[in-house]
């Protein structure tokens, strides 16, 4: 509103203007800091998943150590079996995520009366 109240030239018009848009764009969407903090998609992640890759990497880790061959065989076979639960686990928590996702977009007023 303050863009509309002023006088002047436009290049003020215009300064006035570009600071009231920013200004409503920071109360209204927030402010960054320009970095993301953190890995950028792991946001659907769970307590489930996080213990299945740290089995994981940790069988991975005994796995790149060991040196005798029988023990090499039987922890590769554990690094499958817990890759395969971590691929599940991950499978898993992103379908339960985007599903509620979607719940929650068309849970949202007014998105009912446009799929009508």
């Amino acid at each position: 509103m303050g863009a509309w109240r002023s006088s002047g030239d436009a290049s003020s018009m215009w300064t006035t203007t570009v600071n009231s848009i920013r200004e409503v764009a920071m109360e209204v969407l927030g402010v960054s800091k320009g970095y993301s903090g953190g890995h950028k998609r792991d946001w659907w992640w769970n307590w489930e998943v996080y213990g299945k890759v740290k089995a994981k990497k940790a069988v991975y880790l005994k796995l790149m150590g060991s040196r005798d061959e029988e023990e090499r065989r039987s922890y590769r076979e554990c690094y499958k079996k817990a890759r395969r639960e971590a691929k599940l686990a991950v499978t898993a928590a992103k379908i339960v995520a985007v599903e509620k996702l979607y719940e929650d977009l068309g849970a949202k007023k007014g998105i009912e009366s446009c799929t009508s």
